[in-house]
């Protein structure tokens, strides 16, 4: 578009929206976001520091702080200070630095906010004040630097009083203030954040008295959605970009504990609108410049997330707005197949996580994606009444049959990484046989042969196990541990995402989930690096609730609009769980009780215009025994029919 050359508005014309290169807008399609002021009151370290941690040395950059060594101690002059003004419109006079050292104050604010650092703040004419923040601390020393980002501000006083705000917002749980060779007093009439947050509004819950930590997995995928969402899901703090991939992993936490529309569809209908004319869809959308990067998985993932959004919100209008472009993708990533329906050494990159796979030829992982792709889209077009489910079914079908045929490793009883010119790799890894899993791929017998190697306790570094198995990262892990439920293996897959997952909860950690498994660490060589810090908080990490719902509750809704939901007993070995689940119907509530003979107890809320489909042969009622429903025993017993149907209202089954 030429946007020079003619002549300009006349100076008296009067502004109008629509001005390039916004000549389109729209109205704002999600909430806005809430906007609050939170003080720093909780001081954990003043100290002087050296010149050579505060990078004061001539010819040193701006960016020069060196970690700093956290002692806890709060100098007493400080000290004093603090607690005096406490509730006084009095400034914290920092005195004179003793020494040619700085001043290094820290605040911790308890849990990470998203916002712009102020301080109000006055000094003599020339003062230099660094502003530093950090989402989290490892090993007791203080960086700005996290995860590719410098989280550092400058500001130069006036010698008035001034009243600064950052101009981008940053993740900070410890924000630093660091003055420069201060020769004469500083007074800090205030520290804090200018908080933004997406106004989510907790609704869901899922907990049992014989396993606590359903609770904290469930609080701590909540906790690391709110502070990866401003107005969009991004994948973490460091990038803050909504990805495709990102957006489908987001609303497997976000639907059950939130229960949030408007994020979705706003993030399919963006990653759309920057569709190129073959059908292939960026990475990530609104693009922030030329950078048109491309992950085929995340394509498939796209397609996945728009059934997904069909199935929660039941909204036909924006799903069959967005029909034509998910056509286009899927017949662009047919084109990319062979004669055995595998994409095969397709033309794009692809992600998978972070992790060593082999990614010559037609790849297992990524095959995995577009079978998930594939039968998804061809349950939105049968849900829609729109041709074509079967062709896209058919496709899925021969898809399957050829990863399980051709992939498969007798010798190593699993399947490999990819097929490559007809010949199977020799790299093996969980992400493979954690698709072959989630997706129905495995038969029962190859599915016990998987599952007695991933199951194993053996040796690991978090990279590679003692097998050889290349170990997925946390994002996979969720395709690895619903693959081990699909085939019953409920108890020993979430013992195995205990024993992986549970130090993210330790007390010295922000209770988030984390992007790698370590957060000064990387493992994406197939070796560990240390020194590079990781995000704590990555989205793609949110699923525990997708499966906490699904494998621990028994719920898998199976019309759009959640209008059906089926619900069945988990073979989890809990004797109590209960839950409370948002849909667009109302709130479903559900109870799990069972005592030490076996016999068992189901206790729902039934919401609005929602059938709950009871399956009665997974309660594994003994011969004899019958099932009774709100005290009388049911027709479809009677009738020797596997479910019945639950409206609106409160029933209990005892069984």
């Amino acid at each position: 578009m030429r946007n020079v050359g003619w002549p300009s508005p006349e100076k008296n014309a009067q502004p109008q929206t629509l001005t390039p290169p916004w000549t389109s807008l729209v109205p704002r399609d999600i909430p806005y976001l809430l906007e609050t002021e939170e003080q720093a009151v909780n001081l954990i370290e003043a100290i002087q520091i050296d010149e050579d941690i505060s990078g004061q040395q001539k010819g040193k950059s701006i960016s020069s702080l060196k970690p700093i060594p956290l002692t806890g101690h709060i100098d007493e002059r400080i000290y004093k200070g603090f607690h005096n003004c406490q509730g006084k419109s009095e400034p914290l006079e920092i005195p004179a630095s003793d020494t040619p050292g700085t001043w290094f104050i820290l605040f911790d604010f308890g849990k990470v906010l998203n916002g712009m650092p102020k301080l109000d703040i006055q000094g003599a004419s020339g003062s230099i004040v660094d502003i530093v923040c950090a989402p989290f601390i490892i090993d007791e020393k203080f960086t700005h630097k996290i995860v590719d980002s410098d989280f550092l501000d400058r500001i130069v006083l006036s010698g008035d009083r001034d009243i600064w705000e950052a101009t981008y917002f940053k993740p900070t749980r410890y924000m630093g203030i660091v003055i420069r060779r201060g020769k004469e007093p500083v007074k800090l009439y205030s520290a804090g954040i200018h908080h933004i947050e997406y106004p989510f509004e907790k609704k869901g819950l899922i907990h049992s008295t014989d396993a606590p930590w359903v609770k904290q997995f469930f609080d701590a995928s909540a906790r690391t959605i709110q502070v990866c969402t401003t107005d969009g899901y991004t994948d973490n703090y460091r990038e803050r970009r909504q990805y495709a991939q990102t957006g489908y992993y987001a609303a497997l936490g976000n639907y059950w504990i939130f229960g949030d529309l408007a994020l979705q569809r706003r993030y399919l209908v963006q990653v759309a609108q920057e569709q190129e004319a073959n059908g292939i869809m960026p990475a990530y959308a609104p693009l922030a410049s030329d950078d048109y990067m491309i992950i085929m998985d995340a394509n498939c993932l796209w397609i996945r997330s728009l059934r997904n959004y069909l199935l929660y919100s039941g909204d036909r209008k924006t799903v069959k707005e967005l029909l034509p472009d998910a056509r286009k993708l899927m017949g662009l990533l047919h084109s990319y197949t062979n004669s055995l329906g595998l994409l095969d050494n397709p033309p794009y990159a692809y992600w998978l996580d972070h992790a060593l796979n082999d990614r010559r030829g037609a790849n297992f992982c990524l095959n995995g994606h577009y079978l998930g792709a594939l039968e998804d889209f061809a349950q939105v077009l049968g849900w829609l009444n729109e041709p074509g489910n079967d062709v896209f079914q058919a496709r899925a079908d021969l898809l399957r049959q050829s990863l399980r045929t051709h992939l498969w490793d007798e010798e190593q009883q699993l399947f490999t990484d990819a097929l490559i010119d007809g010949k199977r790799s020799d790299m093996f890894s969980e992400h493979a046989n954690a698709m072959a899993l989630a997706m129905n791929v495995a038969t029962s017998i190859q599915a016990q042969l998987i599952a007695e190697q991933l199951l194993s306790r053996d040796q690991h570094n978090y990279i590679k196990r003692e097998s050889g198995i290349t170990m997925v990262t946390p994002a996979m892990s969720y395709f690895l541990h619903k693959g081990l439920c699909n085939y019953g293996y409920v108890e020993e897959s979430f013992g195995m995402f205990r024993e992986r997952f549970d130090k993210m909860l330790q007390p010295d950690t922000n209770g988030t989930l984390w992007e790698e498994w370590w957060r000064d660490a990387t493992g994406r060589s197939g070796t560990l690096q240390k020194g590079r810090t990781r995000s704590d908080a990555q989205t793609e990490s949110a699923f525990p609730p997708a499966l906490f719902v699904e494998y621990l509750l028994g719920i898998r809704p199976s019309q759009p609009g959640l209008k059906e939901v089926v619900i069945s007993r988990s073979p989890s070995g809990l004797n109590r769980i209960e839950g409370e689940i948002p849909s667009p119907e109302g709130m479903l509530l559900v109870q799990w009780n069972f005592n030490k003979n076996g016999a068992g107890e189901l206790n729902v809320e039934v919401p609005g215009e929602m059938q709950l489909k009871l399956d009665l042969v997974s309660l594994d009622v003994p011969a004899g025994k019958s099932i009774l429903v709100n005290g009388h025993i049911p027709e479809s017993e009677l009738k020797n029919k596997p479910y019945i149907m639950l409206s609106k209202g409160s029933h209990e089954v005892k069984f």
